[in-house]
């Protein structure tokens, strides 16, 4: 009899053991798959973003978790279709920003509704800025008025607001 008391003890025991292993390990999942904790969300317009005064570089990621190894940004796109050089370039931009203001950013996960995209960072601020330099000194001079080079693209002329007045727009 006492036995069959030890017996069971042991068995809920292990059970109750395995219950709480399994559900810290389901617990540090998000809901896009992402083994780790959140630590930082931009909740829009009142978010500010962060501001690396080394590289004077500013964005913000849409999430951050910290994972193994550091912290992984998030960048999501709400549409369906491939990322684009533009969206690792923007999240590239926002994780050296996050960095700045001392958050370790060693991996980015690009999102859309259809793909995804993750990419290791360089360890070194620099390298990780040499990667985007050169669209940010362009996006310096469009900003500073420089009249910037037409970069027509069927894709991006379909939904462009100028696209009725302006003269390298792509048609289908």
């Amino acid at each position: 009899m006492i036995d069959i008391l030890l017996y069971g003890l042991l068995g809920l025991a292990a059970a109750a053991l395995l219950y709480n292993f399994i559900r810290r390990i389901a617990g540090s999942r998000s809901g896009l798959g992402i083994e780790g904790k959140l630590i930082w969300m931009d909740k829009g317009r009142s978010t500010k973003p962060f501001f690396n005064q080394v590289f004077e570089v500013l964005g913000k990621p849409d999430l951050m978790y910290r994972v193994r190894g550091g912290v992984l940004a998030v960048e999501y796109k709400s549409r369906r279709g491939p990322v684009f050089k533009s969206d690792v370039v923007q999240a590239k931009c926002a994780a050296l920003a996050a960095r700045g203001n001392g958050y370790q950013v060693t991996r980015l996960l690009v999102k859309t509704a259809t793909t995804e995209q993750y990419i290791e960072l360089p360890r070194a601020d620099k390298t990780l800025f040499n990667e985007i330099k050169e669209y940010v000194i362009l996006t310096r001079q469009a900003k500073a008025g420089v009249r910037m080079k037409a970069w027509p693209n069927v894709g991006k002329c379909r939904g462009c607001a100028f696209k009725y007045d302006c003269v390298h727009a792509q048609k289908r």
